[in-house]
């Protein structure tokens, strides 16, 4: 009866229109599945024990193979509820068999997985946005146990990428700001947030604006495909299957391509062209690139080194694509704006 009740709540809202029942039914046991094994950490010790099962038991695997190896679940949340419960067996095995669990189903190939990944998430508290489900103090404890535990077997500077991470997508979020954020996820993907702009501005008479769109539709073309193709797919066949399980406690989208930023990088390659010869505007243009990337750890789907590392990306192809187009370049003599 307890597992039925907890399993219910937050399951009898309306799940949003693009989101069948079945998915959000796993998001839930999921969810459930991970505070029982939250619950089983009580102490520093026991999360150090949990996490040292992990690292053991993901040793030499890839994130390929954990979600190739998951796919055929039926249920992708009965085998992280199974493992939590699973009373025979100590309870840092338990714990740390359900996040496994969990984690592979996250990365495996099936249309569950972003539901996984989102129970997850809650779960271990680091949405973007608050839930709205009861905790007990005890699943509270617990992630912290854990996340305190992760931090600690991080080296220095991931620990510090990492504890950046936590201040920003733990910190309050209102909702004028997670709109903000959801509306440049969309719009600054793949550079059409600049490409509009532009375009709007030159409508409005501004000048050499079809001269910048000119450049900067093949900026951010060639940007987003180096970035999301050659970069992050070669970090992406090298990860191991403990990371993925690891930004799983600590908090960031398991399973994705996410080092560097492609948001970012187009945002800051689109800021090199544009103020390139709109130079008053670059006070505006770079601090839209910055608010870019800052949203993308706001959400919870870059730590602070991926928006870093896509931002310089961003500026060296921006700055490698004026040059070679030598857009405001002296010869020219570009009117200023």
């Amino acid at each position: 009866m307890a597992v039925a009740r907890r399993l219910h709540v937050g399951t009898d809202m309306q799940p949003p229109e693009d989101v069948s029942p079945d998915l959000t039914e796993t998001k839930a046991t999921v969810r459930f599945g991970l505070q029982e094994a939250l619950e089983l950490i009580e102490t520093p010790q026991e999360a150090d024990a949990v996490l040292a099962h992990l690292e053991k038991a993901a040793a030499g695997t890839t994130e390929e193979q954990a979600g190739a190896a998951a796919r055929h679940e039926e249920d992708a949340g009965k085998r992280v509820v199974d493992s939590a419960l699973a009373g025979d067996r100590p309870r840092t095995e338990r714990a740390a068999e359900a996040l496994l669990s969990a984690a592979a189903e996250a990365v495996a190939p099936t249309p569950a997985a972003p539901a996984v990944a989102e129970g997850a998430r809650e779960a271990a508290g680091s949405r973007a946005r608050p839930s709205a489900v009861p905790e007990s103090p005890r699943v509270r404890a617990g992630r912290k146990h854990l996340k305190e535990a992760a931090l600690r077997r991080m080296a220095p500077l991931q620990a510090l990428d990492a504890r950046a991470f936590l201040a920003v997508n733990q910190s309050p979020h209102p909702w004028w700001m997670d709109r903000l954020a959801d509306w440049l996820a969309v719009t600054a993907n793949g550079g059409w947030l600049w490409l509009i702009g532009v375009g709007a501005a030159g409508i409005a008479g501004a000048p050499r604006s079809a001269r910048i769109l000119a450049v900067l539709a093949p900026t951010v073309a060639v940007t987003a495909w180096v970035v999301e193709y050659p970069i992050k797919a070669i970090f992406r066949r090298r990860r191991p299957f403990i990371d993925v399980v690891r930004a799983l406690v600590v908090g960031k989208q398991p399973g994705s391509w996410s080092f560097p930023s492609g948001h970012t990088a187009t945002a800051f390659a689109a800021a090199v062209v544009v103020q390139d010869t709109w130079t008053r505007a670059t006070p505006l243009v770079y601090s839209l690139a910055a608010v870019t990337g800052l949203s993308r750890i706001y959400v919870g789907v870059h730590y602070p080194g991926d928006v870093l590392s896509g931002a310089a990306c961003g500026l060296v192809i921006g700055w490698m694509i004026r040059s070679a187009t030598h857009i405001g370049s002296r010869k020219r003599s570009p009117r200023r704006v």
